[in-house]
């Protein structure tokens, strides 16, 4: 399993294990959303990561974007409080990655809520940066 992989099976069983996001979107946390998924829910976005050569380890820092999807055509509110509650859950939390991998640190870098083209969705991106070792 790659450190990206490591990472992104803890986020999502974070996510799955909290009850304040399981309040507000249920077991509705994806890698990607499938088709027809009723709202509102969270999906992995897009990560990358740069390398950080040490002397005494390997490591890189990865940033991670979750999406938080919401419908109510009349308020962002929903959305900001999943963002809100996926924030609790993970900002400096204590995760475990499965050996060979170790977890230097996991913060929110970045959260912004947007409204969607259609008029009646609200997209919360959120950036968390991690740092990894191997």
């Amino acid at each position: 399993m790659s450190a990206s992989s490591a990472l992104q099976k803890v986020i999502i069983a974070a996510l799955l294990a909290d009850s304040g996001v399981a309040q507000a979107v249920g077991n509705r946390v994806f890698d990607r959303a499938p088709k027809g998924v009723r709202y509102p829910y969270v999906s992995l976005g897009p990560s990358s990561f740069f390398p950080e050569r040490r002397d005494c380890m390997t490591a890189r820092v990865e940033t991670v974007q979750l999406d938080v999807w919401a419908r109510n055509n009349e308020r962002r509110q929903p959305c900001k409080a999943i963002c809100d509650a996926v924030e609790a859950a993970l900002d400096m939390a204590d995760l475990s990655l499965e050996d060979p991998y170790g977890l230097g640190r996991f913060e929110l870098r970045l959260s912004r809520v947007l409204d969607d083209p259609d008029g009646i969705t609200t997209h919360g991106v959120m950036q968390f940066e991690a740092e990894v070792t191997y």
